[in-house]
């Protein structure tokens, strides 16, 4: 047998092993987490990326709910009130179950005190009864969703677009000036044909730039719409308001 010492030694050896372990697999946990993460954030920006015509009402999705939890109805019958709709593709709900299935929002259903359904209460019940339970779905956004607001925002991509050319930055300013009321496209190309910035960047020889690019890059930014004719969006006039104020 061994002394009371070696037993202690041979104790602290396998306690710190244990530790050493545990610690191995709590940073393997926060690796798997983190590479979930960014697989997720990944699959969402490709959702954005691979959906021109519904990015606009996307982004707007992921920007109601996060000022707040939404009941899907709400939010379904919100998405239907927004001009970006009119370009979309899919109804209401299956836009929000993009969303959800990439990682970016979360359904959560709740019982009638406004509680989050547990895995307990489910728990032997028929789908019937776990129906019955559900007074409600919530739509909430996660970190994923918020982190892709982040960089997709209109409010990042107007900045970037702007700082990005800072050579058609007044016109650009002009066109959003413009589009404070509703107008048509030949309304907005009356406005700039002839201009010299269409010239920018072309070389001897080039055709001039067609208005439309102005047009175009501000609708990808989110800075205008089309809404039976082209109409600055609310982000759109707080750059406008913040570029008067400057």
């Amino acid at each position: 047998m061994g002394t009371t010492r070696e037993l202690e030694a041979d104790g602290a050896v396998s306690s710190g092993q244990a530790d050493g372990q545990a610690d191995e697999r709590a940073d393997e946990q926060a690796d798997e987490q983190a590479l979930a993460f960014e697989e997720k954030v990944a699959r969402t920006n490709q959702l954005l990326l691979s959906n021109t015509l519904n990015r606009p009402i996307l982004l707007r999705i992921l920007g109601a709910t996060a000022s707040g939890a939404l009941p899907l109805f709400d939010l379904e019958s919100l998405i239907q009130s927004l001009p970006e709709f009119k370009s979309a593709t899919q109804p209401p709900y299956f836009l929000i179950e993009w969303l959800v299935d990439a990682g970016a929002l979360v359904f959560v259903e709740i019982d009638t005190t406004g509680a989050p359904i547990t895995d307990e209460q489910r728990e032997g019940k028929t789908e019937d009864e776990i129906d019955d339970l559900i007074d409600d779905i919530i739509i909430e956004i996660t970190k994923v969703g918020k982190e892709v607001l982040a960089v997709f925002s209109p409010q990042q991509r107007l900045l970037a677009l702007l700082e990005g050319n800072p050579t058609r930055t007044d016109t650009y300013l002009e066109v959003l000036e413009f589009l404070t009321e509703k107008h048509s496209y030949n309304e907005v190309d009356q406005l700039l044909r002839g201009r010299p910035v269409l010239r920018d960047g072309r070389n001897v020889g080039d055709s001039d730039m067609q208005p439309s690019v102005f047009v175009d890059k501000l609708a990808s930014a989110g800075g205008i719409v089309f809404d039976e004719g082209w109409v600055v969006t609310p982000e759109g006039l707080s750059l406008l308001k913040s570029a008067r104020s400057a």
